[in-house]
Parts: structure tokens; sequence; C-alpha cells
């Protein structure tokens, strides 16, 4: 089984979960229909660093579960895999949608997805996003590029329907595309925690 952050999993029971340290929301709200989003904090070998939404905003709770429990991962990519699906989604009016729709009509150098509460959405069709919010996207990037090679990405996710913000995903953790843009050196979050570097493919970090 290979998960990677901000990727979906579903466990079979509440009981997979560390119920006593719950917060009440967490409780009421979350069933085993609904999954988890996975996180990118180190972990144990046999453990995977998880995130329980609530309804609102605020309501997320970090936690660990064994990779034993996990019945199911469904990978970001995924969901703006195929654009029919996307087309078909009850969703489709939502401007987040809209700008998915569009980049998907392209065939891009590397595989990309939508994460945050566009994600939580089309993964669960539970309508969590709310009104103006930003659309996230990741693109998964294993080898290292250079900053130019994102440019055509940015200018078709650049649109008047909402904005967005992209984020890349390297071996060693993940960036923001824009912040790169602006700056010599990039913010790289990490499993150990933030880092700054001018390479965020650096094998060293």
């Amino acid at each position: 089984m290979h998960v990677s952050p901000h990727d979906f999993v579903w466990i079979n029971s509440l009981d997979d979960l560390p119920v006593e340290s719950l917060p009440e929301w967490a409780i009421s709200q979350w069933n085993t229909q609904l999954p988890l989003v996975v996180r990118r904090e180190a972990t144990t070998e046999n453990k995977l660093s998880v995130c329980i939404r609530g309804i609102k905003p605020a309501q997320r709770f970090v936690t660990q579960i064994d990779k034993s429990a996990v019945t199911h991962v469904m990978n970001v990519e995924s969901l703006v895999a195929n654009s029919r699906e996307l087309q078909r989604s009850m969703f489709i009016a939502l401007p987040p949608i809209q700008v998915l729709l569009l980049l998907s009509q392209h065939n891009w150098p590397w595989t990309w997805g939508v994460t945050g509460s566009c994600a939580y959405t089309l993964a669960t069709d539970i309508q969590s996003m709310l009104s103006g919010c930003d659309l996230d996207v990741l693109i998964r990037c294993p080898t290292r590029h250079e900053k130019e090679d994102f440019a055509d990405f940015a200018i078709k996710a650049n649109t008047p329907l909402c904005h967005i913000d992209i984020h890349v995903e390297t071996p060693k953790g993940g960036f923001s595309l824009a912040e790169w843009f602006k700056n010599e050196q990039v913010t790289l979050h990490t499993p150990q925690g933030d880092v700054m570097t001018a390479d965020p493919w650096d094998e060293n970090l």
C-alpha cells in the first residue's frame, strides 16, 4: 500500500482511531464512510499521520492510525484524471471545479491533483467548499525541474474564476510555487519540519 501526503484513506471502525482523545465534534460528525486525509508528519514505520475533517473550517483534528487499519486509498491525482468525470460532477457549476476542468484538458509532463476542501467535496460528494474559497492544487514532481517548467501550468491556472494555490511535491517535501517564483529560496515542508532551500530536490535535505 502506497500513500502520499494529501491522499484520502478509509478505515473500518471508529475503534481504529484513538477515541479517548477525539474532540466531541469528531465523534459526532465522523463516520467510516468519510475519509481521513494523510498528512506529512514523520511517524513510526507502521503508522500514518492523518487528519479528521469536520463541517467547519476550524474543525480539524490530527492523529495517527495503524497502516493495517486502512481499507482503501484514493490518490488526489485520480480526482482530476478523467475530465469526463469532472464534467459529470454535481458540483460542475462551482468555479473551482471549472478551473480543474480547464487544467485537465492539457497533457502535463507530471501528474497533478486537487487537495483541500475541493478535493474533499469531490471525494465525498459533500459540499464542503465555502464561497470564495481558494482552490488548492498539487503537482507531483519526483525529478528536478526549473521554475520556468511550471510557468505554463501557472498561467493556465490563473483565471478570474477563483484564486488558486499551487504546491509542488518532491521526494523531500512540498513547497508553494508562488513563493518559488518570487524568491531564490523556498520554504520546503518536510516530514521533519520546514527548511529553507534553493533546491527542493536536494538529496541532502
